[in-house]
């Protein structure tokens, strides 16, 4: 494997808040995003998303290499229940609460990649990501609402500094939980590492050959971009353009609250 380019920043402008992780050795390569947390209880006083994090990136570093994608997820997703102490009960009625992560992972004893959950990739330009038809719903009505407080004379500038839309989405960004790994979720189902998931067939698998160029990122990038740079440039643009989301790129938060971008972001670009 050779790194061409790699990245990663926090949301905020602080390291120590990102929730993003980016491991790399010489059997895998990952790029996990804990899920924001949605919950009030703090592990080690940091975030369940930034925890998540943590225990995924030092379970990467006990895989010996030769695993195949259902036995990584689910040694992973094992890790993360450990977390829970026995308190499962509690877990499975909190779901708030829960330790949450996607994750895009490069197996190079396997040359595939596996992606589980809404971080994405790219083969030879060739991107895939899976975009969660919830995300979308909720996109919709936050660009609904923020575009009528445009209406009743807030400006731009406003709605950037103090975002209402937020405290209207919550309760259905809570309940969407419900939807994680729930077979009965119809179209509004979407995968993702919490501790409970029993299902890893639904794993995005792709074979790769030598001589591929990979990006892996996550979802803080609205769109993979041959580069770094371009994929950057992209975000600028959009920050200029629609710093709020709502209209040329539709999202269930934008440049707002304080945020330097939508979301935490990791990029990465390598040849196999």
């Amino acid at each position: 494997m050779q790194i061409i380019e790699k990245f990663i920043a926090s949301k905020y402008n602080d390291d120590s808040l990102c929730e993003d992780g980016l491991f790399i050795n010489d059997k895998f390569i990952a790029v996990m995003d804990g899920v924001t947390a949605k919950g009030e209880l703090l592990w080690n006083n940091k975030t369940s998303g930034f925890h998540a994090k943590e225990i995924l990136m030092n379970a990467m570093a006990q895989l010996d290499g030769s695993e195949n994608a259902v036995q990584v997820l689910e040694y992973l997703n094992s890790q993360l229940r450990k977390q829970y102490n026995g308190n499962d009960d509690y877990f499975l009625k909190n779901t708030t609460e829960r330790l949450r992560s996607t994750i895009v992972i490069y197996s190079q004893r396997h040359k595939q990649i596996w992606s589980f959950g809404d971080c994405q990739f790219s083969i030879n330009g060739q991107a895939l990501k899976k975009e969660m038809e919830i995300d979308l719903l909720l996109a919709e009505v936050r660009s609904a609402y923020l575009h009528s407080e445009l209406l009743r004379g807030k400006t731009v500038e406003e709605l950037c500094l103090l975002d209402p839309s937020q405290e209207i989405i919550l309760p259905v960004i809570k309940n969407q939980l419900y939807f994680s790994n729930c077979d009965k979720g119809g179209k509004y189902e979407f995968s993702v590492l919490d501790g409970f998931c029993d299902d890893f067939l639904k794993v995005i698998t792709c074979d790769v050959q030598e001589g591929d160029t990979v990006i892996m990122a996550s979802d803080g990038y609205p769109r993979l971009e041959p580069t770094l740079q371009e994929s950057e440039l992209f975000l600028k643009e959009l920050k200029e353009k629609d710093p709020l989301c709502i209209d040329y790129y539709k999202a269930g938060s934008g440049f707002t609250n304080g945020k330097s971008s939508i979301d935490d972001r990791t990029y990465i670009r390598f040849a196999v």
